[in-house]
Formats: structure tokens, sequence, C-alpha cells
């Protein structure tokens, strides 16, 4: 199958290229008689315009690069949804690529967007805590969502993951749950470690010290979460609370504690964070922190467009 080009229309119509770009474009040079006529073999055709060929005639570039750390991660996809009925209302297009949290293939994906001289970019910073990628030096508009980045004062949108800590913390407070412990994530991420600041500072302000051997690092997925809960619960059986990183890691740690016939919420209380939609659907549910996903998604792109149309 081949894409219809104005040559194809023209020379149905018996009339030049440039009528049939001017009689689509609706000028009024052109006869309305001629201009029914083009339209009309047009659509019988299929004819789609050219996009890319629109963009270099306007110098106008409608394709937004999104950059994400784990494609398959639920939570990015919702945003993503925000993002492109964003794009889509506006008329934009929406590349997305991953970067796996690493930071040299981040690096490697930012060079590709900006060589196809992309409109703007939203990204997720790799890996921010000890990335030093300069943001500012992209020099078209982009936001960085879900973590700021250390270098960049441009603009972005983020999550309190601090105060997300301490909330979880007032709510173990409130149950009197007093052998708290954290499973979190094990590489240098800004959400990971506000979370626990926050939760930490919470929980001593109430006289409750979350001890280091209370604490464990993983990967960001149930199984290595499972496998962390499981080792944690045999070492600290008094462990009554337990703050997660993300409900993608809390549904393999509410697994291990039924695995190991432990009863929730009654023998321990678990809360994740995203209020991702599995998390009211999992059995126990799941208690989460709510994070408004979609709308930043969608808010990200609708500043990003504004800045881009400035």
């Amino acid at each position: 199958m081949k894409y219809i080009r104005l040559q194809d229309i023209a020379e149905k119509a018996n009339v030049s290229i440039n009528t049939v770009s001017r009689a689509l474009k609706g000028k009024k040079d052109i006869s309305r008689e001629t201009t029914e006529l083009v339209k009309r073999i047009a659509d019988e055709l299929g004819y789609i315009p050219h996009a890319s060929a629109s963009s270099l005639r306007s110098k106008e570039n409608k394709t937004i690069g999104v950059v994400i750390t784990n494609i398959d991660n639920t939570f990015f996809g919702r945003i993503l949804q925000g993002i492109n009925d964003a794009l889509v209302e506006y008329d934009y297009i929406i590349l997305t690529l991953s970067s796996n949290e690493d930071v040299e293939k981040e690096k490697k994906i930012l060079k590709s967007l900006l060589s196809n001289r992309v409109a703007g970019i939203i990204l997720v910073p790799a890996r921010d805590i000890e990335s030093s990628l300069d943001y500012d030096k992209l020099k078209i508009p982009h936001i960085n969502i879900v973590r700021k980045g250390t270098l960049n004062t441009e603009a972005y949108f983020t999550v309190d993951s601090f105060k997300s800590g301490m909330l979880v913390a007032d709510h173990f407070i409130k149950l009197n749950r007093r052998h708290p412990a954290y499973i979190g994530y094990n590489l240098p991420i800004s959400c990971n470690k506000l979370r626990f600041e926050g939760y930490k500072e919470e929980l001593l302000k109430n006289n409750i010290r979350l001890r280091k051997y209370y604490v464990y690092s993983c990967l960001s997925n149930p199984k290595d979460a499972y496998e962390a809960a499981k080792h944690l619960i045999n070492l600290r059986k008094n462990i009554d609370s337990i703050f997660v990183y993300n409900d993608q890691m809390a549904f393999g740690v509410i697994k291990a504690f039924l695995d190991l016939g432990i009863r929730i919420p009654d023998d321990i209380t678990v809360v994740g964070h995203d209020d991702i939609a599995e998390a009211a659907f999992f059995s126990p549910a799941l208690s989460t922190v709510r994070v408004p996903k979609y709308r930043l998604g969608y808010e990200s792109a609708v500043s990003l467009i504004e800045m881009i149309r400035m």
C-alpha cells in the first residue's frame, strides 16, 4: 500500500500539482468548481497530508518527545495518557522513549530528539540524585516531571514526596503502630530519598525511631519486593507496619506476608504509593498515597505547548 501524493490527485483532476496544493488549502485564487473537484478526488483516493513536509514549509515541528524511565510501569501509563490527550487536543504528536533508569541511554535519547528537531521535551530524569545532566542546556522548551533533576532551573512538575512520607507515618501513628519498616528503591532517585526522609522525620517527631535494620532497598518490581519483605520479617518478626516505595512493589510485599500466614491489616499494615488502578482490586485492597497522575501528565503537556508558542 502506497501513500497518495498530490501528483496522483493532479493527474486524476487534470490540473497542476500547485493547483491541487492551493485548492486543498482553500486559496481564493482557485475557482470553487476546481476546489470542490480536487477535494472530492482527494477524499476518494484517501489522501492524507504529509505532516513532516508541512512542518518544513511552516518551520513548525508538531512533535513532542517524552522520555520516561520505565515504559512498563502502570504509574507512567496514566501520566502518558494525560500527556497524549493534551497533545491530541492541540494537534501535536507524541514520541515516547524509555531510559530504563540509565543516564547514558537518556543522553542518547535526548541527543536523538534534538537532532530530529522536536518542538519540546517532557522527561522523567533517570537516577536524578547522581546524574550530572544539565537540562537547561537543551535550549528548547522542556519540562521535567516526577523528578526535578539536580541541574534544572526550568519548569518542572513534581509530587511532594517528603509530605507523602509524613502522611504515611502519621497514618501508622494513628493506628498505634510502634514498629514500622520501609522497603525502598535501591537506585539514587529523589522520590525514594524524600519519601524515606519524610517518613523517618515524622516518626521521630512522635518518638518512634526507624532503625536502619528495619529498612531494605531493592529493585522496583513485585518479585524483588516479595523477597525483601520475607527477608525483613524473618529478621524482625515484630514489624507491625511497612511503607513501600510504590504500589507495584507493595503487591509483592503483600503476597510475601500472605504466603507466610501474616494477616493484613490485622497483623501488619502495608501502605504503597501512587494509587495505580490495580491497587483497588488487589486482595486485600492496598492502602496507598494518591498521586494525580493524569492531571500531572495533562497539565505538563499544556504548559509545554504554552512555552513553545511564546
